[in-house]
């Protein structure tokens, strides 16, 4: 297979790139809040449910479509599969475990439990950094490198469309202004321009806005703890 016809894995990395960054921000704004900032943990729930979705729906699609491909085409993928599917089961619990934490918070600010909350709610923001940082480099290693090797570029946009319709459209309407979000400027700019008129029309007119008003307070720095008073 020749360089020219390899698949463009821009979007694969790109959007585990997202995940590693929007986690580390997710940990830090967690680590600095106070009671007082209870409208803005509330705002941040609402990104991190989406975040939550994104993953989500890549790792079905991976599970449901990508991985049974791969597979089928290269069996000592076998292992891998297995590894790969077990970290999935372990970033899901923990997942989970963060959007719950960061749910109580709100309700807990300014009451006698907001310490023990913000205390769950921190250890929880570092678990998924944690399994985020065994899990992306893993992935990017053990299954890349066999996209590269075992597909042309037309089959894993084949794949990729048939992942698109294991999850719908919530994949288009978060993911992809999501992982635009964290995309350089040239690399946004050629990513997009790959895309279909309308579907280019539609991320500036509405897709982009709505993610950018969505995305507000995990973007916006966390303010000093001397701005706040001491619970």
């Amino acid at each position: 297979m020749t360089a020219d016809t390899r698949p463009d894995l821009r979007p694969s990395y790109l959007e585990h790139r997202a995940m590693r960054t929007d986690a580390e921000r997710l940990r830090t704004l967690v680590a600095s809040a106070r009671p007082a900032d209870a409208d803005r943990l509330s705002a941040l729930a609402a990104w991190y449910a989406r975040y939550e979705g994104a993953i989500h729906d890549h790792h079905t699609a991976e599970e449901a479509v990508v991985y049974p491909a791969l597979l089928e085409r290269d069996p000592t993928f076998a292992d891998a599969d297995g590894e790969l599917e077990g970290e999935h089961r372990v970033l899901a619990d923990r997942l989970a475990v963060m959007g719950q934490s960061l749910q109580a918070l709100p309700a807990a600010a300014g009451g006698g439990s907001w310490e023990r909350d913000l205390e769950e709610a921190v250890r929880a923001a570092e678990a998924l950094q944690e399994i985020l940082g065994v899990h992306l480099p893993h992935e990017e290693d053990v299954a890349f490198s066999r996209y590269q090797r075992e597909f042309t570029a037309e089959e894993f946009t084949a794949l990729g469309e048939a992942a698109w319709k294991v999850v719908g459209a919530r994949a288009v309407v978060f993911a992809g202004p999501w992982v635009l979000d964290h995309a350089t400027p040239a690399e946004r700019a050629e990513l997009l321009a790959a895309q279909p008129l309308l579907l280019r029309v539609l991320y500036r007119l509405a897709l982009r806005p709505r993610y950018e008003r969505l995305a507000r307070p995990v973007r916006t720095p966390a303010p000093p703890a001397s701005a706040h008073p001491e619970a």
